[in-house]
């Protein structure tokens, strides 16, 4: 009886082990998903400040109708 017990203590440890090794890995990948957000947030937003903006209101206009043609 007592090796029965062992060896369901064991069985226990072991799977306790891997649930908390699984929960781990999920959160991390969480956590990575999380980070390569903010990170492609910040490229895009670089990108955006980062383009020349027309000096008017007309040269916008020209800009769109011309890219509409193409």
């Amino acid at each position: 009886m007592i090796r029965l017990k062992m060896w369901a203590a064991a069985i226990g440890v072991f799977l306790t082990t891997l649930a908390a090794i699984w929960f781990g890995g999920r959160k991390s990948a969480q956590a990575d998903a999380k980070r390569k957000e903010a990170q492609d947030y910040v490229d895009t937003r670089k990108r955006i400040d980062e383009v020349d903006r027309p000096g008017s209101v007309d040269a916008a206009r020209g800009w769109l109708h011309d890219r509409s043609k193409q």
